[in-house]
């Protein structure tokens, strides 16, 4: 497996990324305040539950969630390095992993708590409607790992594409899937459109399983200190498909 750089970018820096204390306070609150259902899941495995904030605790930077009707999930989840919750909040996506979370009681009924993300990823619906890539032109990334002694890049199939970033499958594990994990000088060849150098950092990483019982690894990318040349091929790209698959409705295609 590659390892990855941990990027700490402030707000300035990635747009995605809240860090301040008192925001990630307030997003915890808003998400269970309106009830918000969030999808929690384990980091390496494909099972996830669904389930809602039952309460925040801001004088021990901490949150309480309902737990699983599983006690084999809930195990798990204890036990587990790190958890993963994803939502969506006033048409916003919101993803943030802890990396400790205990069994504990509320209000008689047991539970699981976890302390404050240390940040929060937050896109709004504009910067991530995304595209799909037709299967028969596909695009690439080729991601270079330059601490890996076995390999020095990887290259990945794109799935969909949007202003604020790409999606990708990794089946063969080959990336760190770590949320915020910062992969440096990353190259996209986009057909009919060009080539794109940008900075990636990982803002979704969901494990699946095929019909045919094979395990599948999407992973959604946030483009980071993207230059206008290069947002313009990207702006072009995204163009082009939309212009194909409208075309494709028409039956001109």
């Amino acid at each position: 497996m590659s390892i990855a750089t941990i990027g700490t970018h402030d707000d300035e820096e990635n747009p995605f990324l809240v860090t301040s204390s008192l925001e990630i306070h307030a997003l915890l609150r808003s998400i269970a305040t309106k009830g918000a259902l969030l999808r929690m899941h384990i980091e390496g495995r494909t099972v996830a539950i669904i389930t809602t904030i039952l309460d925040v605790d801001p004088d021990n930077a901490a949150f309480i969630v309902d737990n699983s009707a599983e006690e084999d999930f809930n195990r798990r989840v204890v036990s587990a390095d790190t958890v993963t919750f994803e939502t969506s909040l006033d048409k916003v996506r919101i993803q943030f992993s802890v990396t400790k979370v205990e069994s504990c009681m509320q209000e008689g009924r047991p539970a699981l708590r976890a302390s404050f993300p240390s940040s929060i990823t937050r896109i709004q619906r504009r910067e991530y409607y995304r595209v799909d890539i037709p299967v028969s032109n596909p695009a690439t990334c080729t991601i270079p790992t330059p601490q890996n002694k076995d390999t020095k890049q990887v290259t990945l199939e794109l799935r969909d594409i949007s202003a604020g970033g790409i999606s990708a499958m990794d089946n063969e594990h080959t990336l760190d899937n770590a949320l915020n994990a910062l992969f440096k000088n990353c190259r996209l060849e986009l057909p009919e459109a060009g080539t794109v150098i940008t900075d990636l950092q990982i803002v979704r990483s969901q494990d699946d399983t095929l019909a045919n019982g094979k395990p599948s690894r999407s992973l959604g990318f946030a483009f980071i200190n993207l230059s206008n040349p290069m947002n313009f091929i990207v702006q072009q790209y995204i163009v082009k498909l939309e212009r194909k698959l409208n075309a494709k409705r028409r039956g001109f295609e």
